[in-house]
């Protein structure tokens, strides 16, 4: 099957057999899916959050690897394989650098925490630093092995992009956008609408279109919504789970960019907060349920079995590992949902052209 034979199996939902009112009954359940979720977003955020991360996001990430590694993460047979490990080494970098301030946190690390940090501009300290445009690095070398082959073009865009990314700690926002957003929200929310858009393309699903349509509306429901104070209230785990998961950073950083937090903390108790935290649950939520809702279309479920195996057990070991150190078991879940947002960085690609391409048919892929 060529390149162009397999983005387009994806698109129409991919297997033999596979009928319009199938794919139109997935999508009415998706419609479904959308606002119970809200609901449950709405009513709990903190706690439908952690759920949802804690025990789905494991399992999501798990399969959708295998999946990518059997389309060959939707690049050329012989790239697939080189893009993943290369992949798997920044991400390991990556993980290392970003989840090293835990590390100050636990008595067994903390020497080698303090002898990092213990004195401010030293070498290990600025290329942690500097280690969040390693998200950006990934996203451009995604690009560089889907859109060419050609070493000789492929090569001087990944370079290029790592030079450029030593002059990124002047750039704050790029730090955000890139370093917090894209691997977070950007990827559970508007890749996953770039991807129903994309088989809705396709599929030409009315309803495709109101599943669309209501993940906008989702989100001004919970802009608009008012938050009852007697909501506010965390009890003292639910709290510690919060900021263990580090996701407050990032409600942090948006409620920021919105002006509605200025003071340089994060008060979990505030509507602002509040409505920020029901977008992320709901928005990781259905990320998940979506990708499980379309078994029967995308199949991910049909790979080696000793594959499937593989992931069930390292499922249920991710989940009990929260059992015995909550912030190592939010450590594990964080690089396998890293690894799993730059290993689909090239879907990501093949989607968007896809969209342009009916959208602009001149760019259409040869």
């Amino acid at each position: 099957m060529s390149q162009t034979q397999k983005q387009s199996a994806l698109s129409r939902g991919a297997s033999k057999g596979q009928s319009p009112a199938s794919s139109s009954g997935i999508d009415i359940l998706n419609f479904f899916l959308i606002w119970l979720t809200l609901l449950l977003a709405l009513a709990w955020p903190f706690q439908l959050f952690l759920f949802s991360y804690i025990v789905l996001g494991p399992l999501h990430y798990l399969t959708e690897i295998n999946w990518l590694d059997k389309q060959k993460y939707f690049l050329r047979p012989k790239d697939g394989r080189v893009f993943a490990w290369s992949m798997v080494a920044l991400v390991l970098v990556l993980s290392a650098a970003s989840r090293f301030s835990e590390t100050g946190k636990w008595a067994w690390s903390k020497p080698l925490y303090d002898a990092v940090y213990g004195s401010p501009g030293t070498f290990a300290a600025l290329a942690l630093q500097w280690s969040w445009s390693l998200t950006l690095i990934a996203f451009v070398t995604a690009a560089a092995w889907l859109f060419t082959d050609r070493w000789a073009v492929r090569a001087p865009i990944i370079v290029f992009s790592v030079l450029s990314s030593l002059f990124f700690y002047a750039m704050p926002t790029a730090g955000i956008i890139f370093g917090l957003l894209l691997p977070t929200v950007f990827h559970v929310f508007l890749f996953t609408m770039f991807f129903m858009w994309h088989g809705t393309l396709k599929s030409r699903s009315t309803c495709g279109w109101w599943n669309l349509v209501s993940m906008v509306l989702v989100v001004l429901i919970i802009a608009l919504k008012p938050v009852r104070p007697e909501s506010l209230y965390l009890s003292d785990s639910v709290a510690e789970l919060t900021l263990a998961s580090a996701f407050h950073e990032v409600n942090y950083v948006i409620n920021h960019w919105f002006g509605l937090m200025n003071d340089h903390k994060a008060d979990l108790a505030s509507p602002a907060f509040f409505k920020v935290q029901s977008f992320l649950a709901f928005a990781y939520t259905y990320h998940y349920l979506n990708w499980f809702s379309k078994t029967s279309i995308i199949k991910w479920h049909q790979v080696e079995k000793k594959k499937l195996a593989f992931a069930a057990v390292f499922w249920v070991a991710s989940v009990a590992l929260f059992k015995v150190d909550v912030r190592l078991g939010f450590a594990v879940a964080a690089v396998l949902s890293l690894l799993h947002v730059v290993l689909e960085f090239p879907l990501n690609f093949v989607s968007m052209r896809s969209i342009l391409g009916t959208v602009i048919p001149r760019l259409k892929p040869a």
